[in-house]
């Protein structure tokens, strides 16, 4: 049974057939405990809520509860003292856990209707109010994501919500992006000025920040097809020649000059370098921007090699120039390189474009774009050529200058910025300097500290970044920050130059940082919770987005001495470092305590290594036992300490998983009950609960259960390959399908899937899943490639207590060979012996055509 509240008050019974609840009243009465189901509401509380200034007598009351647990049942309303408690789960239930766990579109599906429709109720007024803005919310936050999806799709959808909820700005800024997106400048300029409208005509205020900036978006996109590529067509030609001359190409000039958007006009994978302050920082760099998680045994750049985009950009390299001149080398033989740098990178076959200043004309209109994008009723005049000229045709200069336009005319910021560049001599990069210098100094004292504070980010950043929205919106409309759409909505940043000179102008450095890592708190906890959850794979993604601010805040904790901010930085996420090998979270685990929890994750980053070290000398902790058992693959040792290691974590998810790491090494001592019992309750975890990883991780540790004890292992398989997993995912799926391919008698498919496997984990380093691989290749080889099966049989006995219990259950009447091999050695071996046998399946095929 449950009850509804959204579309109106009802209860079902659990055949699905409606239930009687009695007259209004009585629904009255049943809305107030359901909107805090599980919770005592005070008799008195509830007297209040249901008749508000006409109180009837307590009988009245309880008459009316009285009927509900007749239609109800006696235990679904409690009497708890004073007060009565509703048992019964409820929509509003539903709606609000598909909310905490991130996923809006299941909590907008879940949503009836109107909370409490056709029941007169003013003492639930609020109530209803509160759930309808939650609703909202949801509403908007699917939208931002549908929008980044397929912005055609929503327009008509959008438009009735904003026509239905005019004040909704967010919904309003939604709106004019998908039309932008859809090419449709004029008619989300259009819901723009209606919006104003009605926001000045009826509330007496101006649109806020996110509008504002949804309009100046618009704006720029709406008076000619790439404004900020004013005057650069010869460029754009230049670029592209030189592209297809060369495997490396620079593009060279002073900050301000375009260079950076000159490059974005390129189709390519892009990575700025203008956050990392060290040569060696350049390939972690690049692996935050492409998505690539570092793994033992391949480097960066062989993964890009892998990956092969069509064009690697990389932005901004004058400040790391060795350490971006060693990676263009180093992936310029497969990959395309073009980078922006205020000097050349001095790599062999490297050609040089030198991006110049706008003409006179080109200046001009740039001008004139971003004066109306920042003032619709600006009008030019002569002066705008000179002053165009005084900034020496650097567009970012004439960027920051046309801004200004609300309150200075061209003539008046003509004089005003002659000064300035004056003083500070004629040179380009002075001139950019001076221009930064004059808009800074026309900023108010609230402008002037949040632009200074915004410079410790190290990648974009939300709203939820400032403490005033209003000021930062003020930013942006001066062109002191820029903003972009993403995935997860509106991100915000400083352009480097504007960068570098709010960090000098920084008081207080330490202060900046502690409001970046509360930001960068609040951010990965909020990921933390879709990562335990349904909402993993947006989790996945915004982490991605999320990471080199979060390195520079636990940087920053450790290095002032903070483990504690440290610690509640990382914790959120350290399940990512065996789930999706993010070993870094294990160089910070080893700085952040001696033993215990910490220690864990040591042992996982180096167990993933292939060649792993010793774990250091740690106080005794049951956690620590843990770790050095699982670290040495003792499954006794695991099996003594797990329980009280278990007792000793309070978070519910991470002792879920701590259960669940070390079940291959139980499985390898042959304790099937005890993995059966606990991961298939896990399993049921996962399914109501997520993360879906975790659900895969169960199922395929079930299946491998049942196989080792002769039942059929493949509904377990079969279920763990269709979880959709998130990008990156540590995964054996290609093993499980490549059974499942063997079984449909697909030898070759089979082959091609264990093949692919084989050379991702070459690829990353992640040898320890070599025995897992093993044990299929066994099972598909061992009838038609016997001699090759008994020596991977051999490897099997000898890698750990997993790999012999696989040899002595799963193969029947196989000899093994005597020769040994290690993980390395075993895949290599393996991945031959399938690239030969696939070459002779080809050989063997008819040419096209024939029979």
């Amino acid at each position: 049974m449950w009850i509804g509240l959204l579309g109106g008050v009802h209860a079902v019974g659990d055949d699905g057939v409606p239930i009687d609840v009695g007259p209004p009243r009585s629904r009255t009465v049943l809305a107030a405990l359901a909107l805090s189901p599980g919770v005592p509401l005070p008799v008195s509380r509830l007297i209040d809520l249901v008749w508000g200034d006409s109180p009837p007598s307590a009988k009245a009351l309880q008459w009316h509860i009285a009927q509900l647990r007749k239609a109800l049942g006696p235990s679904a309303i409690a009497r708890v003292g004073a007060a009565y408690r509703l048992d019964v789960p409820t929509d509003v239930e539903l709606f609000r856990s598909f909310l905490r766990a991130g996923d809006a579109a299941a909590a907008v599906a879940a949503w009836g209707g109107v909370p409490l429709a056709g029941l007169d109720a003013p003492g639930l007024a609020g109530a209803v109010a509160g759930l309808t803005e939650e609703w909202l919310g949801a509403v908007e936050m699917d939208f931002s994501r549908r929008v980044s999806a397929d912005p055609r799709s929503v327009v008509g959808e959008l438009s009735s919500f904003v026509s239905a909820y005019p004040t909704r700005e967010e919904l309003a800024a939604l709106l004019m992006t998908a039309l932008c997106r859809s090419g449709r400048q004029a008619d989300a300029l259009a819901v723009y000025q209606r919006v104003r409208q009605h926001l000045v005509e009826e509330l007496g205020v101006e649109p806020g920040p996110s509008l504002r900036a949804a309009e100046q978006q618009v704006l720029a996109q709406a008076e000619v097809p790439a404004p900020v590529l004013i005057g650069r067509a010869a460029d754009l030609a230049a670029v592209a020649g030189a592209l297809r001359r060369a495997p490396v190409v620079t593009l060279v000039g002073p900050g301000g000059i375009g260079k950076t958007r000159l490059a974005s006009a390129f189709d390519g994978s892009f990575v700025s370098l203008a956050e990392i302050s060290s040569s060696s920082d350049v390939p972690r760099a690049v692996a935050d921007a492409l998505g690539i998680v570092e793994r033992p045994g391949a480097t960066v750049a062989q993964a890009v090699i892998a990956a092969r985009p069509s064009l690697l950009v990389l932005d901004n390299c004058e400040h790391v120039l060795d350490g971006a001149a060693t990676f263009a080398a180093a992936v310029c033989s497969s990959v395309q390189v073009l980078a922006t740098s205020r000097e050349r990178l001095s790599v062999a076959d490297e050609q040089v474009v030198v991006v110049s200043p706008l003409d006179r004309d080109a200046s001009v209109e740039l001008f004139d774009v971003r004066a109306r994008a920042a003032d619709p009723s600006y009008v030019g005049d002569g002066s705008v050529a000179d002053l165009c000229g005084l900034l020496d045709g650097i567009p970012l200069a004439i960027e920051l200058a046309a801004a200004r336009v609300r309150s200075h005319r061209p003539a008046e910021l003509l004089t005003r910025l002659d000064i300035g560049v004056r003083r500070t001599g004629s040179a380009r990069h002075r001139t950019v300097r001076a221009a930064v210098q004059w808009s800074y100094d026309l900023l108010s004292a609230a402008e002037r500290a949040l632009f200074c504070r915004l410079s410790v980010f190290a990648a974009p950043f939300d709203l939820d970044a400032v403490a005033d929205d209003s000021v930062l919106g003020d930013l942006v409309e001066r062109s002191m920050v820029s903003v972009r759409f993403g995935p997860f909505g509106r991100r915000f940043r400083l352009l480097e130059p504007l960068r570098q000179f709010a960090s000098e102008h920084l008081v207080d450095r330490a202060g900046a940082m502690t409001l970046h890592a509360s930001w960068c708190l609040r951010q990965v906890s909020a990921v933390g919770e879709l990562l335990a959850g349904p909402g993993e794979v947006e989790g996945v993604g915004r982490l991605a987005e999320l990471w080199p601010n979060l390195r520079a805040a636990v940087t920053w904790a450790l290095e002032s001495g903070d483990l504690a901010l440290a610690d509640a930085l990382v914790r959120p996420v350290v399940t990512e470092l065996p789930l999706r090998g993010r070993r870094e979270i294990g160089d910070w685990a080893e700085q952040l305590a001696p033993g215990g929890f910490w220690l864990v994750w040591v042992a996982e980053r180096n167990t993933q290594s292939s060649s792993p070290a010793a774990l250091p000398d740690t106080p005794d902790h049951p956690l620590s036992r843990y770790a050095r058992a699982y670290a040495s693959g003792d499954g006794q040792g695991l099996a003594q300490c797990l329980p009280e290691a278990l007792s000793s974590v309070d978070d519910p998810h991470l002792r879920a998983f701590l259960e669940l790491m070390p079940s291959g090494t139980l499985l390898g001592i042959g304790q099937f009950g005890h993995v059966d019992r606990t991961v298939s309750k896990l399993a049921d975890r996962y399914r109501r609960l997520g993360p879906p990883t975790l659900l895969h991780w169960t199922l395929q540790t079930l299946g491998y259960s049942a196989m080792f004890q002769g039942r059929d292992p493949d509904p377990f398989f079969d279920e763990a390959a269709d979880v959709e997993l998130p990008p990156g995912t540590l995964s054996a799926n290609k093993t499980t399908e490549a059974r499942r391919a063997f079984r449909r008698g697909d030898q070759g498919k089979a082959f091609e899937l264990l093949a692919a496997h084989i050379d991702e984990l070459l690829e990353t380093g992640n040898l320890v899943a070599a025995s897992v691989v093993a044990v299929e290749f066994i099972a598909i080889t061992k009838e038609s490639m016997r001699d090759e099966a008994s020596r991977v049989l051999g490897y099997l006995q000898h890698a750990n207590d997993f790999g012999a219990l696989a040899a002595q259950r799963l193969v029947n009447g196989l000899t093994t060979t005597s020769a040994r091999m290690d993980d390395r050695e075993a895949l290599l071996y393996m991945r031959a012996v399938l690239s030969a046998d696939r070459a002779r399946l080809t050989a063997q095929r008819p040419p096209t055509g024939q029979a």
